[in-house]
């Protein structure tokens, strides 16, 4: 499932969706081929998992705050897994898969 965040409100529902199963959190530009590519990525995996998007030119403050809360340095683009509320890794640019980001949140679930 792709939810989109566009809100100070937003990152905290995922956050707490987070508490309950493992959710990434995908940051990408609306104008940036590496984005398109991290965006195709992503948008096979949203099938499997909780998918929280937003889209840099659009939400420029939510970017920062994602940053702070989470405690990872802002890149893009970039997919977060976040679990009970924590950043537990990221990737960025050629590193966001597809199977990747599927098998950390079947890691994490089963864990």
């Amino acid at each position: 499932m792709f939810h989109i965040m566009k809100t100070s409100e937003d990152l905290q529902a995922a956050l707490d969706a987070s508490q309950e199963k493992p959710i990434v959190i995908f940051k990408h530009s609306a104008t940036c081929p590496f984005s398109a590519a991290a965006q195709i990525e992503v948008a096979h995996a949203k099938h499997d998992l909780d998918v929280y998007g937003i889209v840099l030119q659009y939400t420029p403050d939510l970017k920062m705050e994602i940053a702070e809360k989470l405690d990872v340095e802002h890149q893009s683009p970039q997919a977060i897994t976040v679990y009970k509320g924590k950043a537990v890794n990221h990737y960025w640019r050629g590193d966001i898969q597809e199977r990747t980001l599927k098998n950390e949140v079947k890691e994490l679930t089963e864990a």
